[in-house]
């Protein structure tokens, strides 16, 4: 335990390990405008798209969790059983009543006893669920949480809707404690409010626009929600833009963070642009901020201010401030990187990417099981 005097808080908890999980199949923006034909592709690079990612048939929020999980668990010395609590965020849960993290829970091995519950709140659930890890275990409830954020938002977009370009899918895991500190989270703040963006109501399948494409492709929400939850962290810890050196936003797309940026005073090309990640992976949702975060710990570089913000549709943002610490120069990082997992996949065709992610239509009866 170790007080800052900067900052004035005591840095007692924060990240001990972390893990990455992106579909190997990907979609190439091309494939979805030479089938639709609804948008030009000069709109598209403004956005970002370039590659999004496509589930297999098998591949879930659940097992996309559960390989972050792994990896996290792998990546440092703690066994499954001494994680006293297992938080998932996700806005994309394939249970509606059903909790997805026991199952989660169970494929980790840990332990029964655990505090375990499933969070929802969008694009924002990844950051909520890592601050109520970091609450449980500053309080001295449990020494060592894993919290996850974790979306499919590519299953819950109808074929043919622009935003078909972007949907993708990840799930980023980290591992809380007080010991073995690899990034001290030095404090965070939250804005929410009700905005009826995009949604999704009960026992429908795919997300609504209430905002319309227009609204979404200007950030609609973003700036209204982001800059009051950066601004709050800047006078909770007393700190500008001039205390962060690398910057990780929310992006579904490729300006969606500039929407926040300026507002914040932040340089989009210097602290921002070099961890966005959407041309490559699309909009992942609830780990959409956090991917560029593991980026950035992947770099495994000492005394780094980081920034994270998030987005959750309906609207509201959480925004954490970390510090790398110099174990995180040791952490075995090295191997299974994010860029490693960006650079190995499979290109698919639109038919293929659609029948992947259940968007053909089919009789419940069929004479045969085969795909």
């Amino acid at each position: 335990m170790s007080t800052n005097k900067k900052w004035g808080v005591i840095l007692d908890a924060g990240i001990v390990s972390y893990g990455v999980s992106v579909p190997r199949c990907r979609l190439s923006v091309d494939e979805v405008l030479n089938v639709w034909r609804n948008t030009h592709k000069q709109i598209l690079k403004r956005m970002g798209y370039d590659e999004r990612g496509v589930l297999y048939p098998d591949q879930d929020t659940i097992t996309l969790s559960v390989d972050a999980g792994v990896q996290a668990l792998s990546r440092c010395q703690l066994q499954p059983q001494e994680i006293g609590a297992l938080i998932l965020g996700t806005g994309t849960n394939p249970y509606s009543t059903k909790a997805s993290v026991t199952v989660i829970a169970e494929a980790l091995g840990l332990r029964k006893d655990i505090i375990s519950f499933d969070l929802q709140f969008a694009g924002k659930s990844g950051t909520s669920a890592i601050i109520a890890a970091l609450a449980m275990v500053k309080s001295g409830q449990v020494d060592y949480a894993i919290a996850i954020g974790a979306d499919t938002i590519n299953r819950h977009i109808p074929p043919g809707h622009l935003l078909d370009y972007g949907a993708s899918a990840g799930a980023v895991a980290f591992v809380i404690g007080k010991e073995n500190i690899i990034a001290p989270i030095v404090g965070h703040a939250s804005y929410a409010q009700d905005q009826n963006d995009i949604f999704r109501l009960e026992g429908e399948r795919y997300l609504q626009v209430g905002c319309g494409v227009k609204g979404y492709a200007y950030g609609w929400g973003i700036p209204d929600n982001m800059v009051a939850a950066g601004q709050a962290l800047y006078k909770k810890l007393g700190i500008s833009s001039e205390d962060v050196d690398d910057c990780a936003l929310h992006q579904n797309s490729l300006i969606a963070p500039m929407f926040a940026s300026k507002p914040l005073e932040i340089d989009f090309k210097e602290q921002v642009f070099p961890h966005v990640y959407t041309p490559k992976i699309g909009d992942c949702g609830a780990a959409s901020c956090l991917i560029p975060l593991a980026g950035i710990l992947d770099k495994g570089e000492a005394d780094r201010r980081v920034l994270v913000g998030s987005f959750g549709s309906g609207a509201g943002s959480d925004f954490l401030y970390l510090e790398t610490a110099p174990e995180l120069e040791q952490f075995p990082n090295k191997k299974d990187t994010l860029a490693e997992m960006l650079e190995d996949k499979i290109m698919l065709d639109y038919g293929t990417a659609q029948k992947y992610e259940y968007k053909y239509l089919r009789p419940l009866s069929l004479v045969t099981g085969n795909l």
